[in-house]
């Protein structure tokens, strides 16, 4: 039998040949990224993370995992690899490993580690995050005489994050309608309003006071640069005023000499022209861990590990400062294996170099969603005697990292306590997990039964029930068989106040009980092998399932590495009706401490600032908002009179966990005293 092709038949297979080559080159291309900008990566990456287009992603996905999965099933080298575990090492080692502190050879200090005064002129505080003030005009004294000095409603409702920014008589904050505007400092009253492409400023604003000062931020999407004055683009700056960003930033910028520096979501550091926004260089957050090429049938990945909590800089040494996140998927570690290096790590990056200079990991390989969420804070305090300049971290796990600022030694040192492993084919978690015994954990850390709530019999009885048969420990991995309760919380993304003089830390808190588990799942070709549920754990009435206090404030000598004093942050009236002593509540607000002795502190659910007496941890004065406060505090002074500024307008993240008791709002209050 013969068949005859034609010449429209050639014609048409040809076509059908072309368009499939030119797919494959457009796939290529899409895979490909050229950047010679990195300085610790190479300039030529094949990677799918690099595909812009969403359905060539889509399709190049899928045909990896089906290739991926293809492979493993075929290679008993693979399976025995993903499947193992190395138990006869694990129990070889010792429960515990003392990791000494380092005390010698400290970097002295160059006294440079300064409060802010009249001004507030970066988000946190200054480049140093350490939100606190010498204004004390305002004290324990005449607290009470407190009043409100103007109100500015926004003309939407919706959270703003970022702490608001002061400067010569302006105040300058992101709004919820996707702008940043200039307030008058002494009435609220709008000057100027710059639209934007994204949420202005999530994380916070920095202005550059010099002649025709500017302000620079991010609006997710870009990097900006207006006069203060008049809200306009700086012209000169990137392309009118804008530098597109190949990844998300959200975090408040440095400015170190003539660069400045910003962290963004590819996850890296990236540093520009402060005159004229060109791109200088970047340092790359990850390591690529080169023992694993494919495991359990995909490629080895560690997404995450984003500076989202902010960056420092000293100034003088120039060197940045950054927080990272966790590795993605948070829950699910089966396709990361190790310690995941710079996620959940304080990255110490020494510019002149253009290196790293030190990096300190608290949690390896992290799958409980603890990354380290707030910007690590510069500061000083004495240690044998002598002014010694640290970086301080507060975590979600309730620990403070103290470490030298030039070589990131952990000043009061830790244990290396054995952890558990998981029983989740693949998860490989690490044998160790860090235990810091100084300063004091400000946080609950391991829950056990004696932590049910013991606000009434009926409650205990019911939370009893929902945990007899739970998972709970030091580092307890996630399980298909058992859910796991632990506790969340700990320091979110508003950080610490420090006051530099005393080396003294103020910190809020949450205690939040969590139950969570993982769900095996037998779709084929999903990028992570299990879905992951986390609530948090309640009793009948919705109170937390944990011993009250849910939310605190806590001073820390960094000194010593003791808690002075620790307080309920919020209260329930409901409960306080019924006899119980104040529990605290879930906040998200942030705190900022002044030389008068006074810390405010806002964000708590039942919607007050409160100003407590820092020597003590009394609460001394309280002001019921509309909506809970949405970042900590900016102090300033104008017209020789001090003024606390609070932006009223709730938390996303209380609204995702208690619905319409934490709705959003629209309002910015500024007090005073009364003449």
């Amino acid at each position: 039998m013969y068949i005859s092709i034609t010449s429209s038949m050639k014609l048409f297979f040809k076509i059908i040949g072309y368009f499939f080559l030119l797919l494959i080159l457009i796939i290529i291309y899409d895979l490909t990224s050229i950047d010679f900008k990195y300085v610790n990566r190479n300039a030529i990456t094949i990677d799918v993370n690099n595909v812009r287009n969403p359905q060539i992603k889509k399709i190049v996905r899928k045909a990896d995992l089906f290739f991926g999965e293809l492979y493993f099933k075929l290679s008993k080298k693979k399976q025995s690899e993903f499947y193992s575990q190395d138990i006869k090492k694990y129990n070889s080692l010792p429960d515990e490993i003392i990791v000494p502190p380092s005390q010698e050879n400290l970097t002295i200090s160059n006294g440079k580690s300064i409060n802010n005064t009249k001004n507030w002129s970066r988000s946190h505080g200054n480049h140093s995050s350490n939100k606190f003030s010498d204004l004390k005009k305002i004290n324990t004294e005449n607290v009470n005489n407190l009043e409100v000095a103007w109100i500015h409603t926004f003309d939407k409702k919706g959270v703003v994050p970022g702490n608001p920014i002061y400067f010569d008589g302006v105040v300058y904050l992101g709004t919820p309608n996707n702008s940043l505007v200039a307030l008058n400092a002494l009435n609220g009253k709008k000057i100027w309003e710059h639209k934007t492409e994204g949420m202005p400023a999530r994380r916070g604003l920095l202005l550059n006071n010099e002649k025709n000062s500017k302000i620079y931020f991010c609006d997710q999407l870009n990097l900006i640069a207006i006069y203060s004055s008049n809200g306009k683009y700086v012209s000169e700056f990137g392309k009118n005023g804008k530098v597109k960003l190949k990844k998300f930033c959200q975090i408040t910028p440095v400015i170190i000499n003539d660069k400045i520096v910003i962290g963004t979501f590819e996850p890296s550091i990236e540093f520009y022209d402060l005159k004229n926004g060109k791109l200088l260089w970047r340092f790359y957050l990850k390591e690529k861990n080169n023992k694993y090429f494919r495991y359990g049938g995909k490629r080895y990945d560690y997404a995450g590990g984003n500076p989202w909590g902010g960056i420092s800089a000293d100034i003088d040494r120039k060197i940045v400062y950054v927080s990272t996140g966790n590795a993605g998927f948070f829950f699910d570690g089966t396709t990361r294996p190790g310690k995941n290096k710079y996620s959940n790590s304080v990255v110490a990056i020494d510019i002149n170099k253009k290196k790293l200079l030190w990096e300190f990991q608290e949690i390896e390989h992290d799958i409980w969603d603890l990354d380290i969420a707030a910007p690590p804070i510069l500061t000083s305090i004495k240690i044998n005697n002598k002014k010694i300049d640290v970086v301080v971290a507060v975590t979600k796990s309730g620990d403070t990292l103290i470490l030298d600022r030039l070589t990131g030694k952990n000043i009061y040192g830790y244990i290396n306590k054995k952890a558990p492993l998981s029983k989740i084919p693949g998860e490989k978690v690490s044998f160790y997990q860090k235990k810091f015994n100084l300063p004091e954990p400000f946080a609950k850390q391991i829950f056990d039964l004696n932590d049910i709530t013991d606000i009434s019999n009926e409650s205990y009885k019911y939370v009893f029930e929902k945990v007899k048969n739970t998972n709970f420990g030091f580092f307890i991995p996630n399980s298909t068989e058992k859910k796991t309760i632990s506790y969340g919380g700990g320091a979110q993304w508003m950080g610490a106040s420090i006051d530099n003089d005393k080396g003294i830390m103020y910190v809020p808190s949450n205690n939040l009980p969590l139950i969570s588990w993982i769900k095996s799942s037998n779709k084929k070709y999903q990028y992570y092998n299990y879905p992951f549920i986390m609530n948090i754990l309640f009793d009948q009435n919705g109170y937390p399932g944990s011993k009250p206090p849910w939310g605190t404030v806590t001073a820390i000598d960094l000194n010593t590495g003791k808690i002075i004093w620790q307080t309920p942050f919020g209260e329930y009236e409901q409960l306080k009706k019924k006899g119980i002593p104040i529990t605290g509540q879930t906040n998200m607000g942030g705190v900022t401490g002044t030389a008068g002795n006074l810390i405010f502190a806002t964000g708590t659910l039942d919607k007050k600032i409160r100003a407590f007496d820092s020597r003590n941890g009394k609460e001394i004065w309280n002001y019921q908002l509309p909506f809970s406060g949405s970042s900590p505090p900016t102090i300033y002074e104008y017209n020789n009179e001090q003024f606390i500024v609070v932006v009223s307008t709730g938390s996303s993240s209380l609204y995702s966990w208690y619905g319409k008791k934490a709705p959003r709002g629209d309002q910015v209050f500024a007090f005073k005293l009364k003449k």
